[in-house]
């Protein structure tokens, strides 16, 4: 086991590894302003634009216990630094990209880049700051992750406005590789393991078929339809590839998911919320990037906006809550963030496209605080149930469950906040066309043409609608903002059940303690 360095010089080297997080996150945040760019350059349905998300986060989530627990085998600051230098070169590509297909080809490789990184940062954590010092460390790191969210949003939706969505591309990649120099110069490599089992390859091929699964049956439900054969196929290959991966793990020397952390309530719960209010985070954030883009007046500089604000809160009351779990029971910190986030849900439901900017930004804020609070609790409280010895597996677990809510959250508002959009705005043009007989096509053109920023109708149409007193634009314009307003609480109410059963699961681990089921995590010792 090596001893602790001091803490001057352990707060020196994780500097370093925070502005490696920072550009990681930064980079993600930058998907949200840009992905209704990429959605109209490359002539993508709404629902569609998911896949942007997926292939990104499939390769993240897949890849980071793995990665984790190769970090243990071979050195955490080789793995790190390798993943570091995809992630850079694969933003060069994504901004090049050419088509759609090279483009997602790209956000996968990002993907795979980004899971190198974030979980040597989380293993680095638990090596360089004692039990009673990790809060505090957990809090700062939490407090970066957030300020790269807020920076990116912002950011990105100024520069898209201004040179374009492939600018957010370049910027990352170069400073990925500037953020790879004090990587190299002042982190000390973790002395690997001496032992160096067989990697586990039939667990990572199960684990990409369940991951892939989860992630893309929002969007072929929606283009298919629930009962299609697509639908179900997907469904009986997650189900049947996640029972063979649990009895696969359960046996393997060395398995890409660790069965036995996953079988401690310590551990397993304080994720599983953790990954609830990630789904909660990211599904608020894209379903607002569509709401506010498409509303009349609305700007991908004011997404920036609102996002600045939602994360900017989280940034502020992350390190005070790092502060607070390392002096009071973080469950307690956790179902006080769990109850803001139900209240600022509740006030989510009341916004709509006249809703002023500033009334949505207070709403963000509020989201923005719980989150924040959550997160070095949680963090805390998972990482704490981990052995010293399978750190690395441990925070690649965790990694993996933050990084899978993320493109769930997007996925599932996005499939909610098309379809959704698609049925109100066809509902409303069908009942305001209804006294003219409009045949089922005509209707359906209509509805697609309100969607559309070109809004072409052709000219017998319109005459036809005139001669009714109905202005073709009119029309149009009233459908899509009910459209939007029925999206945007459909999405709503989604979250709110998501965010009540994390409250559900806060308050278990409250119940688990107090009948004394649970005992305390012990200080995790020195590697």
């Amino acid at each position: 086991m090596e001893s602790r360095i001091d803490t001057r010089k352990a707060w020196a080297v994780y500097a370093a590894l925070l502005f490696g997080t920072f550009i990681t996150i930064e980079a993600a945040a930058f998907q949200a302003p840009a992905l209704p760019s990429v959605t109209r350059h490359f002539g993508i349905q709404v629902n569609m634009a998911a896949l942007v998300l997926i292939l990104y986060s499939l390769a993240l989530t897949v890849f980071a216990p793995i990665m984790g627990r190769l970090g243990d085998q071979y050195g955490r600051k080789r793995i790190l630094s390798i993943g570091m230098l995809v992630f850079a070169v694969s933003e060069f590509a994504a901004a090049w990209a050419p088509d759609f297909g090279f483009f997602l080809a790209a956000r996968f490789v990002q993907g795979l880049g980004a899971a190198c990184i974030l979980p040597g940062v989380f293993a680095y954590a638990a090596h360089l700051f004692p039990d009673n010092k990790r809060g505090l460390a957990l809090g700062v790191l939490a407090f970066t992750m957030t300020f790269g969210a807020a920076s990116g949003g912002l950011l990105g939706g100024l520069l898209i406005d201004r040179l374009g969505w492939p600018s957010v591309y370049w910027i990352s990649g170069a400073l990925t590789l500037i953020g790879l120099l004090p990587v190299r110069l002042l982190v000390p490599e973790i002395a690997p393991a001496k032992a160096r089992s067989a990697f586990d390859y039939i667990g990572a091929m199960l684990l990409f078929a369940v991951i892939t699964a989860l992630l893309s049956l929002p969007t072929w439900a929606t283009n298919f339809g629930k009962e299609s054969l697509v639908t179900w196929a997907i469904v009986t290959v997650g189900t049947g590839s996640l029972v063979l991966l649990w009895r696969h793990s359960r046996k393997a020397e060395n398995p890409v998911i660790d069965v036995g952390l996953l079988s401690r309530r310590a551990f397993a719960t304080p994720s599983a919320i953790y990954w609830l209010h990630m789904i909660f985070a990211s599904g608020i954030v894209y379903s607002l990037a569509f709401f506010i883009n498409s509303r009349p007046g609305g700007t991908a500089a004011q997404f920036g906006f609102v996002t600045l604000f939602l994360y900017g809160s989280g940034l502020l009351s992350s390190p005070v809550a790092g502060r607070l779990v390392d002096r009071i029971e973080p469950r307690l910190l956790s179902i006080a963030a769990m109850l803001a986030s139900l209240i600022g849900t509740l006030l989510f439901l009341n916004i709509e496209v006249d809703t002023p900017l500033w009334m949505i930004i207070v709403i963000a804020c509020i989201l923005g605080l719980s989150i924040g609070c959550n997160t070095p609790a949680i963090m805390k409280l998972a990482l704490g149930a981990v052995p010293a010895k399978d750190m690395g597996a441990g925070s690649g677990l965790f990694s993996m469950f933050r990084d899978l809510g993320s493109p769930t959250g997007s996925s599932l508002s996005l499939a909610v906040f098309g379809a959704s959009l698609a049925h109100a705005t066809h509902s409303a043009i069908a009942r305001q066309t209804a006294p003219l007989g409009l045949d089922a096509t005509t209707v359906d053109g209509l509805a697609h043409a309100a969607s559309s920023r070109a809004r072409e109708v052709p000219a017998e149409l319109a005459s036809q609608l005139a001669d009714a007193g109905l202005a073709a634009d009119v029309l149009m314009n009233q459908a899509m903002l009910e459209g939007l307003n029925a999206a945007l609480s459909n999405v709503g109410y989604m979250l709110l059940g998501l965010i009540a059963l994390a409250l559900g699961l806060s308050l278990s681990l409250m119940k688990a303690r107090t009948a004394g089921s649970e005992a305390r995590t012990p200080a995790v010792p020195a590697e």
